[in-house]
């Protein structure tokens, strides 16, 4: 029986890595250490030390979160994102053409609104 081939964890990441990487993930195995360091003196010994845990906690949870939304929205931006999300507006414009020309209020007030376009549209 052979044994199972392990692939080495750097080269099953070669894909995610970008300019900084190695710095995030550093910075975030420090805080994740701080943190643990954190919990545990402050079980030994010291309630008050335990109490700031939950703030710290609290605010990167918050800053992860803004920048977790700020990623996403770049990706949303990408050309690939613009052309599908293109393809999807013409597909929907030529079903409401269609049903338009078979009398549909709500198609017609829908293309209006398309052809409008949103407040977004502009930015």
């Amino acid at each position: 029986m052979s044994e199972p081939q392990t692939v080495p964890f750097e080269s099953s990441r070669k894909d995610t890595q970008f300019e900084g990487r190695a710095e995030l993930d550093s910075a975030w195995r420090w805080f994740r250490k701080s943190l643990a360091d954190l919990l545990r003196e402050g079980r030994r010994s010291d309630p008050e030390t335990l109490a700031q845990l939950a703030p710290i906690a609290a605010e990167a949870t918050e800053v992860l979160r803004r920048l977790s939304s700020d990623a996403q929205a770049a990706v949303s931006t990408s050309k690939r994102n613009r052309e599908l999300q293109e393809r999807q507006e013409a597909g929907l414009r030529r079903v409401l053409r269609k049903g338009a020309r078979r009398g549909s209020p709500a198609a017609v007030r829908m293309l209006h609104r398309l052809d409008q376009g949103s407040p977004d549209d502009a930015a």
